[in-house]
């Protein structure tokens, strides 16, 4: 099927990772597709806060030891992003890598209304059933403007 000529956006491929082995297939499948439609790579990774105190800090110093905290675990998500990309990708010049913190599925729908296609993966590891879907991957898939590819978890043994 030929996304551009189907009326769907012309952004960039949008591959949602988690830092999982997982995160090589999800990147190979989207790199793919990207070329196929002539368009850039974008990588996200979303780091999620959802354990993080839902209470607002009310002491300057517990404040700044959170804020100093997110942006250290954000500095060394991104390096370690840079690095496994470079492990299985190579030349980093044409893709975008992007790293937040915040829901995933929620940051990866506000990337879909710019994108010609959101890859990522059905979940986070190996399922007891091949049918389930990760709760991002489900969001996600029911939710994103623009076409949704699933990268199905490889069987054990067939991880590249």
């Amino acid at each position: 099927m030929d996304l551009t000529s189907a009326g769907l956006g012309t952004g960039p491929v949008v591959a949602g990772v988690d830092g999982n082995d997982h995160d090589e297939r999800v990147i190979a499948a989207a790199g793919q597709h990207a070329d196929r439609l002539g368009t850039s790579l974008r990588v996200v990774h979303v780091l999620d806060v959802s354990g993080e105190p839902r209470r607002p800090a009310t002491l300057p110093t517990v404040a700044l030891r959170r804020s100093d905290d997110r942006r250290r675990k954000l500095d060394e998500a991104r390096a370690e992003l840079r690095e496994r990309l470079r492990g299985f990708v190579g030349d980093l010049s044409g893709v975008r890598l992007h790293t937040t913190v915040g829901d995933p599925a929620t940051v990866l729908l506000a990337l879909s209304r710019d994108a010609s296609l959101l890859v990522l993966g059905t979940r986070s590891g190996p399922a007891r059933s091949p049918f389930l879907l990760g709760t991002v991957s489900q969001d996600v898939a029911v939710h994103a403007s623009c076409p949704v590819l699933l990268v199905p978890w490889a069987k054990d043994g067939d991880l590249p």
